[in-house]
């Protein structure tokens, strides 16, 4: 009888839709759009894997390097491009940081 309880209650737990933070994918503890969009993409460096969409939303997943995240989006633009937007651990970079940020693009 416990078993069986037990099946029912993760059956209906597993079935609950899991809330995620707006602008977080799953697991991503950073997030950056593309000012130009391009061709899908993936690549590990600094400890995450970023994918990016074709229409600019590249989401990143692992932990990263503890750096600054002025100095993780520059690494970021010098591999991706140029950012209209990036965020880490819910936060977003302000505008000024955005264009000391793009600087690094090729």
């Amino acid at each position: 009888m416990l078993l069986m309880t037990l099946i029912s209650t993760a059956a209906l737990i597993s079935a609950q839709p899991v809330p995620v933070a707006p602008g977080a994918g799953a697991g991503a503890g950073a997030g950056a759009v593309l000012a130009a969009p391009g061709e899908a993409r993936s690549e590990v460096f600094d400890g995450r894997r970023w994918t990016c969409a074709p229409d600019g939303v590249c989401v990143a997943r692992g932990p990263g390097l503890s750096q600054p995240a002025g100095r993780e989006c520059r690494r970021f633009v010098a591999r991706f491009g140029a950012v209209a937007r990036y965020e880490r651990d819910g936060a977003a970079l302000s505008e000024a940081q955005l264009a000391q940020c793009n600087t690094a693009a090729r």
